[in-house]
């Protein structure tokens, strides 16, 4: 009983190691498993010194308006705001929030951040006209903001440290 017992375990253990292992031997060494060229293009993986140098470049986006709005009035807001602010900045390279808390008594509290910090915060009350009048609100309260804040950084002493990374 003991010696069949030994030859079924290494009948088993034959068939898990070495069976897989010829099977993945004869993928690596036969046609490739893409169509067309290799992606390799004939060199292997581990040959780093030929393959492009990794990408350092880890400068954030800029210019981008994120929308954090929930209901119709923020969107609303949001798309006269941006609107405006594209047609007046079209190059803009700072990055700004705008953030609608909904609120049962005022409809919607709307904020503008920049960098963490709220720019520009005010109450909708339902109504389209409503929307369009304080983003051209917004629009003057962020062009001010973004005049001085570049002045700010502009003439900042770093001498010996670098700008904010925020």
């Amino acid at each position: 009983m003991g010696a069949f017992m030994t030859l079924k375990l290494l009948t088993l253990t034959l068939v898990v190691f070495a069976i897989p292992s010829i099977a993945s031997n004869k993928l690596e060494n036969g046609a490739p498993l893409e169509n067309g060229t290799k992606l390799e293009n004939g060199n292997k993986l581990e040959q780093g010194d030929r393959l492009k140098p990794p990408f350092n470049n880890f400068n954030e986006v800029s210019g981008v308006i994120v929308d954090r709005t929930i209901t119709r009035l923020g969107e609303d807001f949001y798309f006269f705001f941006t609107q405006q602010l594209n047609d007046q900045y079209p190059n803009l390279q700072e990055n700004l929030t705008v953030n609608e808390i909904p609120t049962a008594l005022s409809g919607s509290i709307i904020e503008v951040f920049h960098s963490r910090q709220v720019i520009y915060r005010t109450a909708l009350s339902p109504g389209r006209r409503q929307a369009k009048d304080r983003a051209q609100d917004a629009l003057r309260v962020v062009s001010n903001y973004i005049i001085r804040w570049q002045a700010e950084r502009l003439y900042l002493d770093t001498f010996d440290l670098e700008h904010d990374e925020f």
